[in-house]
């Protein structure tokens, strides 16, 4: 059975991964964050901003209660935005990530849970861990998407 620590866990490995495409999305070229070749369907940019509106989603409306309202066409939409609102924004939702574990009760943590938009999973912490295998997915894409640029 999972317990808070597993919820904790999960959360800094989403971090772990959180900081490691700040990093990256810092060294690529402003011209290079919205691009898209052969084999790559997702810049690196899109897969950022498609990142935070998840943190932002599942942690922030679904687990806090904050308000959030996602807006996932926007996340796709290609819209271009400065590097520096993307990082920003990406550390502000690893931050409501964080910050969203003070709001679990250890007695829901191996319960059925419903997320936002009435996804249902068999348990918040599979959710969670789920969340956390999700970030690390889309990392490896945008580093993938960064190495074919460069090429």
């Amino acid at each position: 059975m999972a317990d808070i620590d597993t919820i904790k866990l999960s959360v800094k490995e989403i971090e772990r991964y959180g900081i490691k495409l700040i990093e990256l999305i810092q060294s690529v070229p402003e011209d290079q964050l919205w691009l898209t070749k052969k084999g790559i369907p997702n810049s690196i940019g899109t897969l950022a901003r498609h990142l935070t509106g998840n943190l932002n989603n599942y942690f922030g409306a679904g687990i806090s209660k904050n308000g959030y309202i996602r807006d996932r066409e926007k996340e796709f939409s290609g819209e271009r935005i400065n590097k520096e609102i993307v990082t920003s924004d990406l550390q502000s939702a690893i931050n409501v990530a964080k910050e969203s574990i003070v709001h679990i009760d250890p007695k829901e943590i191996n319960l059925p849970y419903v997320a936002p938009f009435e996804e249902k999973y068999e348990s918040l912490a599979y959710h969670i861990m789920r969340l956390a295998t999700h970030f690390s997915l889309h990392y490896g894409q945008a580093e993938f998407a960064q190495t074919i640029l460069k090429s």
